[in-house]
């Protein structure tokens, strides 16, 4: 059997954790592995920080061990498998400069469809729209429906064969 797990702070760690339970930007994760770590540190076994914090006490276990280990560093999510997103940064920098260059120009406006269709053809990159419009949301783009008709411009003629023409256009380019 081994031995009990225990924690000594010295006291730089322990107003470094107390400083990280506080903090409002820790994430949530992280947090309740802090929480962890302080419930060990104060006297606590693990069966008993994992009782009194809803966890099992092999992931009670997992975070103290790594946290004596690797220090606070050690608490952090590591990286997780899998395919690498589709839509790089690199990308997405590409799109907002199109975007902001059109808005600027005022050529033309774009929809969620025709951008995901932009960086198909432009960029090789599939994408969904309803993907590329919370990329886009989450870095503070923002849009307009683009009107379906070009009754509101009937009294110029140049101006409705021009929306007549981009409506072909955005029928054509999807959504």
């Amino acid at each position: 059997m081994q031995p009990p797990l225990r924690i000594a702070l010295t006291l730089a760690e322990r107003e470094d954790l107390d400083r990280r339970l506080r903090a409002g930007t820790t994430p949530h994760e992280v947090h309740q592995r802090l929480r962890m770590v302080a419930a060990v540190a104060g006297g606590a076994t693990v069966p008993e920080a994992a009782r009194a914090l809803g966890h099992h006490p092999q992931t009670v276990r997992k975070f103290v061990k790594r946290f004596l280990a690797e220090g606070f560093a050690g608490l952090d999510d590591r990286p997780r498998s899998g395919r690498p997103p589709r839509l790089t940064e690199v990308d997405v920098l590409a799109l907002e400069a199109q975007l902001d260059a059109d808005a600027a120009e005022g050529t033309r406006t774009w929809t969620v469809g025709q951008a995901a269709g932009w960086l198909a053809e432009e960029r090789g990159v599939t994408v969904t729209p309803a993907h590329l419009g919370e990329v886009l949301r989450r870095r503070g783009f923002r849009w307009k429906r683009t009107k379906r008709a070009t009754a509101h411009k009937q009294g110029d003629g140049l101006r409705q064969a021009e929306a007549a023409a981009d409506l072909a256009l955005w029928r054509f380019g999807g959504s």
